[in-house]
């Protein structure tokens, strides 16, 4: 899947963040927060230039992922 747009980015966060090898499928409320956690490692990524990591997504970019995920 290509990510192209904020929105896009946010569906990939929650969709890959969905999931706790431990317990199971997580709540909606505790899905968010993985995501976010998850977006903030990948803007910590992009800010120390890893771009890989980053899925060549500006830090930028990630900030306004991660706002709308918080407005979840």
């Amino acid at each position: 899947m290509k990510v192209e747009t904020i929105e896009d980015t946010v569906k990939l966060m929650i969709e890959s963040s969905d999931h706790n090898p431990y317990t199971g499928k997580l709540s909606e409320k505790d899905n968010i927060i993985a995501a976010i956690d998850l977006a903030k490692l990948c803007k910590d990524f992009a800010d120390k230039g890893q771009s890989d990591e980053a899925m060549d997504l500006d830090s930028e970019h990630w900030k306004e992922v991660i706002k709308q995920l918080e407005s979840k």
